[in-house]
């Protein structure tokens, strides 16, 4: 019995300390710290599709006539590939030629110059360090032209594969388009 009046006035007594020092903890620090604290917002840049596998907008889209739906750009890899081997000064022309490029506005053209720089650079840290790992002689001189030529054949390889297995990509098609046709046919008869 007198355990438990002394473990209640011990809870009160720590209660009544608690309640008065809460306004002592809870003090503001002072301004120097407070503005340091203070996050800087940068701003973004506006959004556009600059990678090659970008979800976007319009991607699952088809044509009136066409029966699978998907992304008309799937050669957006090789696009890019071929977008970043054309030299820095002959860009403009270049993109000016890219069906995607008029519909952008000002600030989004910017970026994609920008993207595809950073693309540039990434691209030949990545041919570079192939020059590396498999120990071939690439001698600085020599890096541009090792770059171009890793990049271009990797272009040529991916293209060749899409035209090779066109045919067979479109009669797996047809065939599953048959049996999808087959299992969902409507009843015309009614």
């Amino acid at each position: 019995m007198v355990g438990r009046i002394m473990n209640k006035k011990i809870a009160q007594c720590l209660l009544i300390v608690g309640v008065l020092a809460s306004p002592l903890l809870a003090q503001s620090a002072p301004e120097d710290e407070s503005e340091s604290v203070a996050k800087t917002v940068k701003p973004h840049p506006p959004r556009i599709p600059d990678g090659p596998f970008v979800p976007k907008k319009g991607m699952i889209a088809r044509d009136k006539d066409q029966f699978w739906a998907g992304s008309p750009e799937e050669g957006r890899f090789v696009q890019i590939l071929t977008l970043i081997l054309v030299p820095r000064e002959q860009l403009d022309a270049k993109l000016q030629e890219w069906p995607p490029y008029p519909k952008l506005t000002d600030p989004q053209k910017a970026r994609l110059v920008e993207r595809l720089d950073e693309v540039r650079e990434q691209s030949r840290r990545e041919a570079l360090e192939v020059a590396k790992d498999f120990k071939l002689a690439v001698t600085p001189e020599k890096e541009d032209a090792f770059v171009r030529t890793y990049w271009t054949e990797k272009v040529a390889v991916e293209q060749s594969i899409t035209k090779e297995l066109s045919p067979m990509r479109k009669k797996l098609e047809d065939e599953a388009r048959k049996r999808i046709e087959t299992q969902y046919k409507s009843d015309t008869k009614k």
